[in-house]
């Protein structure tokens, strides 16, 4: 039997499969495009990779993009970040923890690792900052 369009075979939480269905802000800003620092984490054991993107202007995310490669959940946590750091300051992202994530996503616990790789991806973007990140 075909899987229908909007079918979750595998009961994800509604937000992760929300976000890995409609995977807003996938991709990335053009080489240059001033303002933009990227920060990347990888988990060897889950073979999971996510890219993270923010781009700046006078102190403040203006713009984020991602790109994920693992399962649903890591996905989706590229996702649920690049939307929520949108107009947030370097304090406010810096506030950002795997436990709000696994909150956020309401992430399960065998998937928690996918929570740390969205901190971990976030923490390097903040680790490459510019001392003023406006361009």
């Amino acid at each position: 039997m075909p899987l229908v369009e909007d079918s979750n075979p595998f009961a994800y939480p509604a937000p992760i499969w929300t976000l890995f269905r409609s995977t807003p802000r996938a991709g990335g800003f053009a080489p240059g495009t001033p303002g933009v620092v990227t920060g990347e984490a990888q988990s060897n054991a889950a073979r999971s990779r996510l890219r993270l993107q923010l781009r700046f202007e006078r102190g403040r995310v203006a713009d984020a993009r991602f790109r994920a490669y693992g399962c649903p959940t890591s996905i989706a946590v590229g996702a649920w970040l690049a939307g929520w750091a949108v107009g947030k300051d370097v304090r406010e992202l810096a506030g950002l923890s795997a436990a709000r994530l696994r909150k956020e996503l309401e992430i399960p616990d065998q998937r928690a690792h996918c929570a740390l790789l969205g901190e971990d991806a976030l923490r390097a973007v903040l680790d490459r900052l510019p001392e003023d990140p406006s361009p």
